[in-house]
């Protein structure tokens, strides 16, 4: 008994060693973990740092609206970025080739109904809508900017019609129909009813012809004098968006009858943007319309529809390598973190879901970055809640410019889908007062010959 316990002994003592031996081991740090397996010559060393130089600056942006996702309705006033009204421009075509309203026709009235498919800001604010009709014809074939404008007649068809949006009201009974998505429902004029209604059949036969009558309408609304709110309208809806014709024949006054126009992806139709920015807020104004680009080190501002994007530069990237004599430099990891400013928490104007970061070329067009191919789960671009901030994975993007392979000109931050939505952010520059700054992490490894 005696020897056995002799010998259980002496093998948990080798047991206590061997374990003593491997956590000691385990304590090498992660730079120095297999460096007896290369030669000096081949080290390998890991390093972090956010504290590249950044500079940035917000300008003016266009974009092209054709056939645009959603057409934009409604009027802002935001306190940072000023005064907005998004209208469209639309051609229609009928909906039955050939009509004919009968010999005694009575028009009742004439109704634009157009579906909301969401919206941006304060919808319970009256906005005040203008309907007038093109005296100069869209072409399909024709691209169309934030900024383009078509030539209309002087009468407003819809008179001033006022209006609240109302995006989650998903039933409307509307004579003897039921709408089960939410609308905005516009009545036009008697006399563009006649005019519509008194159109020989020739004018019906054919959409080409018809628009040659009837070259289509822009739809705008006023500004407003505080909040507000812009409606996004699923203008091809045929379902639910439709210019409506109810008529009579005058020997039946007792049977209402109906004639739809619609607009389809084959018709042209594009967004237009009006932006007052001398209402915004007196930093915003500095920066954007006085010009004093050096404010972008503070904050630096973001807004859809034609509106505001951002240029952000890494000056000195292309000196990293200079001290570099026998070796290589490679990025195993760079994040571009873009936190929101405090202002933010506005409940009305809130901040958008998705962004977008380009690379601009030489001749200031820009191109998609390498990271962008990896996928948005790499990529990024969503705003965390959460953090309050947005993300960019932007290693291969980083790894090229310090290796010369493409021009350190910059990057275009802006938000996702600026033809067709409605937001705006404001994120902390790199020299912001605020806590959390705009700053650029990376994490690379310095490889010898």
């Amino acid at each position: 008994m005696k020897t056995h316990h002799t010998t259980a002994l002496t093998y948990l003592a080798l047991m206590i060693g061997t374990l003593a031996l491997a956590f000691a081991s385990c304590k090498k740090s992660p730079e120095t973990i297999g460096n007896n397996l290369i030669s000096d010559n081949n080290y390998i060393g890991v390093y972090h740092t956010d504290t590249t130089k950044i500079v940035c600056h917000s300008y003016f942006d266009s974009i092209a609206t054709s056939h645009a996702t959603s057409a934009l309705l409604g009027a802002t006033k935001d306190p940072v970025f000023g005064q907005t009204e998004a209208g469209f421009y639309t051609q229609f075509r009928p909906s039955v080739a050939g009509q004919s309203f009968g010999n005694n026709p009575v028009m009742d009235s004439l109704v634009l109904q157009l579906c909301i498919s969401g919206y941006y800001g304060d919808t319970t604010l009256m906005q005040t809508v203008h309907a007038y009709v093109l005296s100069d014809s869209l072409m399909v074939d024709s691209t169309y900017y934030s900024y383009s404008s078509v030539a209309t007649e002087n009468i407003d068809h819809a008179n001033s019609h006022h209006f609240c949006p109302h995006p989650r009201t998903k039933v409307h009974i509307i004579g003897t129909d039921t709408v089960t998505q939410p609308v905005i429902r516009v009545p036009l004029s008697q006399e563009l009813g006649n005019y519509l209604m008194t159109l020989d059949t020739t004018a019906y036969s054919r959409p080409d012809l018809f628009k040659q009558h009837f070259k289509g309408l822009y739809l705008t609304c006023e500004p407003v004098s505080m909040n507000g709110a812009i409606s996004y309208i699923n203008l091809t809806n045929n379902t639910y968006s439709l210019l409506q014709l109810y008529y009579h024949d005058a020997a039946t006054p007792d049977k209402p009858m109906r004639y739809n126009f619609y607009v389809t992806s084959s018709d042209a139709y594009f967004n237009h943007f009006d932006h007052d920015y001398s209402q915004g807020s007196p930093e915003f104004v500095s920066q954007l319309i006085d010009e004093q680009e050096a404010l972008g080190q503070s904050s630096i501002y973001l807004q859809t529809m034609g509106g505001v994007r951002a240029w952000v530069k890494f000056p000195n990237l292309n000196h990293w390598t200079d001290s570099l004599e026998g070796c290589h430099l490679v990025v195993n990891e760079a994040k571009l973190i873009l936190p929101a400013s405090s202002m933010m928490t506005d409940s009305v104007f809130k901040a958008p879901s998705n962004f977008i970061l380009l690379g601009f070329k030489a001749d200031s067009t820009t191109y998609l970055l390498p990271d962008y191919y990896e996928g948005s789960g790499y990529f990024g671009g969503t705003y965390s809640a959460s953090n309050q901030a947005v993300t960019f994975r932007i290693t291969e993007y980083l790894q090229s410019i310090i290796m010369e392979e493409k021009d350190n000109i910059g990057l275009c931050l802006g938000i996702n889908g600026a033809a067709y939505n409605a937001s705006r952010l404001v994120i902390n520059g790199p020299e912001s007062n605020e806590m959390e700054k705009m700053r650029l992490e990376v994490t690379y490894s310095i490889v010898n010959e």
